[in-house]
């Protein structure tokens, strides 16, 4: 023992825990080839590992990767607590849960008992059902809900399956979502039409309070540009916004410092809602990270906890005057 502040922990996905029957999927084979010294531990099914009760907080210091195949019910609709950006036909799909980060506001903390990560290798199976369920809709789909796809796309490969899926089907409108400076694992890709890359963007100050492992601000702005010189339809979201004493001051300088480094013209549109969660959720974040983040007095409206009415609009109003000329903007 060398000091207090040796790291015991072992590396993201030293360990990966595949199911019988995950095994012969070509995912699977290009999954565990682009993980090095990991060590495979064959399981029967995946919630054998990830449902029982754990220790979310503790175990995202080591994250371990779980491969699985899922039975069908991939597509779920928008629900309301989430923007669907004017679309009444708006989906979602999860073939990966939970996310590399972490961040102390994230809804997923109170809605799984392990923080760990499930890919599912079926991913021609989600295809194929969202097919024949969407079959002669224009539909809004959101494929990067659960997780954030693009961050762990050298490894798992899945955000350009989106995209060549989005290719073919071009009724679709599909938004993959990410707080990643991990443009570049795409970059070799054209453009498609009817995909949006959309960047969650905080002030630098809450992504290093907040935001436990996500790339800094200066970081997603240059991929953001990146992607929007590279002809990609991008979205900005602020969201979520945050009610913390100063934090007026706080986002007029963040939307003024994001729009002068990003071009209004180069962007699709920005949206912003408020820190909000089903109440059982907001409870178990509450009781995982208490701390200024969360010791506001929630209001429940309608089951969803967030903030009171005239905090909410205090902070649309900061960020609604702050903004440059735009053609949309969307909020909750």
């Amino acid at each position: 023992m060398t000091g207090s502040n040796d790291y015991y922990w072992n590396d993201f996905f030293s360990h990966v825990y595949v199911e019988e029957r995950a095994y012969g999927y070509p995912e699977t084979e290009s999954i565990l080839s682009n993980i090095k010294n990991k060590t495979v531990i064959p399981i029967k099914h995946y919630k054998d590992v990830f449902s029982p009760r754990q220790d979310f907080t503790l175990q995202k210091n080591s994250l371990k990767l779980i491969l699985a195949v899922k039975d069908g019910g991939f597509l779920y609709k928008i629900p309301p607590v989430c923007l669907n950006y004017g679309n009444d036909d708006a989906y979602y799909v999860s073939l990966a849960l939970n996310c590399p980060y972490d961040c102390a506001y994230c809804f997923l903390r109170g809605l799984y008992a392990s923080a760990n990560i499930v890919a599912f290798v079926n991913a021609e199976d989600a295809f194929g059902e969202i097919t024949r369920a969407l079959k002669n809709k224009k539909p809004y789909l959101c494929v990067s809900y659960d997780t954030d796809l693009l961050a762990m796309e050298h490894i798992l490969g899945t955000a350009r399956k989106w995209i060549r899926f989005a290719r073919e089907n071009p009724l679709i409108m599909m938004e993959i979502r990410t707080k990643s400076a991990n443009y570049n694992a795409i970059a070799d890709l054209a453009p498609a039409p009817n995909v949006i890359l959309a960047w969650s963007l905080s002030p630098e100050g809450y992504i290093n309070a907040y935001e436990s492992g996500a790339p800094g601000l200066g970081a997603r702005l240059k991929n953001i540009n990146r992607a929007a010189d590279g002809g990609w339809n991008v979205r900005l979201c602020v969201d979520p916004l945050l009610y913390l004493p100063g934090c007026a001051d706080v986002y007029r300088s963040f939307i003024k410092e994001t729009f002068a480094q990003i071009p209004a013209d180069k962007i699709l549109d920005i949206s912003f809602g408020p820190l909000r969660a089903p109440a059982a959720v907001m409870k178990k974040i509450e009781k995982a990270k208490p701390g200024p983040l969360t010791a506001y007095p929630f209001v429940n409206q309608n089951g969803v906890y967030t903030y009171r009415d005239n905090h909410l609009h205090e902070i649309y109003d900061v960020i609604k005057s702050a903004l440059p000329a735009m053609s949309a903007y969307f909020y909750r």
